[in-house]
Order: C-alpha cells, then structure tokens, then sequence
C-alpha cells in the first residue's frame, strides 16, 4: 500500500500555501484565540458482498466482495483552529477500469504514481465501481479550518457535497466510492440565512501521460440561501437553495469548462421535494473524454506538441444532468416528520425509532451523444461532447445501473450517462424487526447508436466479449432505447450500537437496448446483495 506521488505532492503545496494564509491571518487575531486542545476521531466500516447473474451485454456473472474502511482525525488546538486528516482503503474485487482514459499503464492500479490529470467528468474511474482504486491508501483529508473575522479559512484537501450529489458527493453508504474532494483554498463567509464560498482549486499536474508542467486550475464560487437548522427539529419544515459556478482550465489540452449546478430542496412536515440540474460547457482537446464520446489523440500536431497528448481538433462540450426527488410520509405530524424520521435513520438505532411509512420518486436525466458508440480513435474535423456522467454515487437501482456492470461505450453502468429513468420505492420501517419495501425502476437510452447495422465492422463480430478492466468497451449496442424495468426488494436493521445489516434482492427484465446486432439476449437477470456497516 502506498501513496500516490500527486496525492502527496498536491496536498504539499496547498497546505503550504494555506499555512502562510493562516499564519497572517493568525498574526491579524493576535493570536486572541483561546486553547481548548482535543482531538476526535469519527470514520465508517463495511462489509459487502453481492453476487449477479446474467449480466448484459454477453451474460455475465460475477461475484464480488468490498470491505471499504475509512478514519478521520480532528485536532482543535484552539477554539478557531481545526485540523483535518482523512484516510480510506478499500480491498475491493470489483470488476471495473484501473486506467484513465487516453493514458497508458503507468497510471495503472499498480502503478498509482502516473500523470492522469483528473479533470472534470474525464476521469474514467468515475464510471468504474465505487470511483476508486483498490489496494491503496487514499488521503481524503488533510487540510485546516480557521475562523477569521471575515469567515471561515479552509486550505488542504477538504471534502466537497453540493446539493442531491450528482456534482459533487460525499455521503457515504457501504457501496458508495470515494467522497468527492478539493485541493483547494477557500473562504466561507456564513450570514445565517445566506452563505457564500469561493474556492481556488488545484487538479492534478500533467495530462495524456506526457508533460508534468501543466496545470488544471479551477475558481469557484458557491451561494446557498438555507432555514435555520433548528427549524429542521422543531417544525420539520425547511427550504435550501444552492448556485455553483466553476470555471476549469488546463493549458496542454486547451481545455476550459464553465460548470452551472443549481438546487433546491424543500422539507414540509409529511413531504420532501428535491431537484439539482447540473450544466456543463466548455471546450477540450483533452483525450480523456472517450467514454463521452470524445476523441482519442493526434498521432501528429502541427505545432510541436508531443504525439499522444492532444486531439488533433478542439472539442466543444454542452451537456446536461438533472435529478428530482420526492418523499411523502403517510400520517407524518409536528411530532414524527419525515425530517424528524430520516434524523432518527442516521442517529438511532431501529428499536429507538417510530414506525413510518414513505413513499419516493426518483426521476433522473444525463445526456448522451451518438459518438459514445463510436471506437475511440475516430478524428473527423468536428467533433462535440454532449454526453456527461452522473457522480457514482446515485445508484437508482441495484441491476440496471450495477456497479459490476462493464463500462460499454454509450451505455449505463458504474454511472449513470445516456440515460432517463424513473424509480419508485415504498418503505415501512418497524422499530421490532427494522425496514422493508419494494423498489421499482424503468429506464431508457436518450441517444441511439446510429452505426446499429451490418455495414458496421463491430456489429459483424459474431463472439463479442467485454473486459470489465477496461475504461472503454465499444460493441454493437445501443440499437434500441428501451434499458429494461427492475423491481428489488430492500431490508435494513440497526442496531443500538449503530451497526445496519442490509439486504437487498432484485430481478431486472432487460431491454433491448442491451441486445448486441445480430446476437440473442439474455432477457432476465438476478441478483442478491448482503452488507455490514457502521459510522462512528
């Protein structure tokens, strides 16, 4: 196990540059702080084990098994200052990508040290199984808050969650990936009602496996208009509004990206309503994008550039995310509100809870492109990204979008891209034997692969294969819209020391989006999932 060099020499230079932040802003308090030294410790463990059967687009099987343990540390050494330090690992046999996009084996699970640049929805361990290598130690955090009289000072590498988390996640669940970070330093200036934060962001150095010298920079800006907290538990009545602005560059690949990501959600005593839209622009000459039907690299620049670096055109990217929510409580009052029963779901244990009855909705969209389905290599004149990855973390269902599912060009899978769908669920929650209900999901493709015929060389293939290790699967599919319907059964107990046992059983009616030209598809496939886990 060890560090990778960029994790090590990001976090370096943003602490440093952040220390002498402090320092100054320290010297401006005179040091009038009080010393109150303690030091809190709070992390997660789980145990997870599922297995599924039939798997599209050539029937599957696989079997896997995750233990993901995290640990964060907190010193206080006075009453301003904080210290953060966050450590994860996961012993993970996930089928999934272990390369970036566009980069070649040195940026490998084996070999973590090699210079994929991170950039925004590039990063093709995004659409692999929980976003995250395996076998690594993984630093989450490791940066300082301190309060100043103009706000809060941040600098390190801190954790980042922006509305429902399609954007940026960081809540965590057994099957979820890595908590969404920054290298960053910011600034956060809290008005009750109103708060705003502006971020400096650092991305890691080099892109395409080539030059260290270049630089993904990023400035952001994030504006929330929020209840006060207390409403929340005296009322169960509250209302939150979000704007994000980002504006991403990185000079070798001629990248830059304009990132809108507005939300609102509403909490009303027995009714929740949640929506985020996620608006990315820009444009790129960055190779990373294959999976979103971007380019691969120029075997010759005219300008000098270094072969395998760039795409031999500047790539225009529009796309488009969006996610609803609604909860209903039925028979909820000022007593047992939905927001006072997902309270009591994070802090008490199930016999310390009331006996509930919600129904949800989820409804989800995220752009996708023709060219998704295209082999990477493909360098026309012209080409646009309109495709776009949720964050892995929103997993609607436990088949349809699997996390052991192969990363097939064009298709859902360890992320949701190219796809709408709509879930329902209904959960009773029993504080003598824990939470049971159905789950329900119906999606479809929003772009079809418009190369689904035999004048295709790839649709002539009569033995497909997929190699679920690979960033990018390009086979025959895609001809049809419909992805299929799943119904799951879901079952949670917590105990009073706050560990849950879940399990979760689903069987999804595949559609024939998954059918691959000219070959039979499985139309059934089934599943089970059994986890362990506890915050603390």
């Amino acid at each position: 196990m060890r560090l990778s060099y960029n994790n090590k020499f990001q976090i370096k230079k943003t602490i440093l540059l952040g220390i002498c932040l402090l320092s100054s802003s320290m010297l401006l308090n005179d040091m009038q702080a009080s010393a109150s030294t303690s030091l809190m410790a709070s992390g997660h463990v789980g145990v997870v084990g599922q297995a599924t059967f039939g798997s599209p687009p050539v029937g599957s099987n696989f079997s896997a098994f995750r233990v993901p343990i995290g640990l964060i540390l907190e010193a206080k050494p006075t009453d301003n200052l904080s210290l953060y330090l966050g450590i994860d690992y996961a012993y993970n046999n996930y089928p999934g990508p272990s390369i970036y996009l566009g980069q070649n084996s040195t940026t490998s699970k084996s070999d973590s040290t090699g210079t994929g640049s991170p950039m925004p929805f590039a990063n093709a361990t995004n659409g692999s199984a929980y976003s995250q290598q395996v076998d690594n130690v993984y630093i989450t955090q490791a940066y300082f808050s301190y309060q100043t009289a103009i706000g809060l000072l941040r600098a390190g590498r801190m954790p980042r969650h922006w509305g429902l988390g399609i954007y940026k996640n960081s809540e965590w669940t057994p099957y979820s990936g890595l908590p969404s970070t920054s290298d960053a330093i910011s600034l956060t200036g809290d008005f009750n009602a109103f708060d705003v934060s502006a971020y400096y962001e650092k991305y890691s150095e080099g892109v395409g496996g080539t030059s260290n010298d270049s630089k993904g920079n990023a400035f952001t800006l994030e504006a929330r208009l929020k209840s006060d907290p207390a409403d929340v538990a005296s009322s169960g009545v509250s209302q939150e509004l979000g704007v994000l602005f980002s504006k991403f560059t990185h000079g070798k690949s001629n990248t830059t990206l304009n990132i809108l990501d507005v939300y609102a959600k509403f909490y009303f005593s027995s009714f929740y309503i949640g929506g985020e839209l996620l608006y990315p622009t820009g444009s790129t000459q960055s190779p990373n994008y294959q999976n979103l039907g971007g380019a691969s690299a120029c075997s010759y620049v005219q300008d000098g550039t270094t072969p395998g670096s760039i795409t031999c055109v500047s790539q225009k990217i529009s796309a488009l995310a969006a996610l609803l929510k609604l909860k209903y409580q039925i028979n909820a009052n000022d007593s047992t509100s939905l927001a006072s029963t997902e309270k009591a779901q994070k802090i008490l244990g199930t016999e310390e809870r009331k006996s509930s009855h919600v129904i949800g909705m989820w409804s989800g969209y995220v752009s996708g492109g023709n060219n998704q389905f295209n082999s990477p290599g493909t360098s026309g004149s012209t080409n646009d990204i309109t495709a776009l990855n949720m964050n892995s973390n929103i997993q609607p269902s436990f088949l349809m979008f699997n996390n052991t599912l192969p990363a097939v060009n064009g298709m859902p899978g360890g992320s949701l891209t190219n796809t709408t769908f709509v879930r329902l669920d209904y959960t009773y929650e029993n504080p003598i034997f824990g939470s049971i209900g159905p789950v329900f999901v119906w999606g479809v493709l929003n772009n079809l692969n418009q190369n689904y015929n035999a004048q295709n060389t790839l649709c002539k293939n009569n033995s497909p294969s997929v190699d679920p290790n690979s960033p990018t699967n390009v086979l025959c599919v895609g001809g049809n819209s419909n992805l299929g319907f799943e119904a799951d059964v879901s079952y949670r107990y917590t105990t009073l020391d706050r560990v849950t046992f879940g399990f979760d059983a689903g069987y999804w009616f595949v559609g024939n989006a998954w059918q691959v030209y000219n070959q039979s598809l499985i139309n059934g496939v089934y599943g089970m999932r059994a986890s362990v886990s506890t915050e603390f």
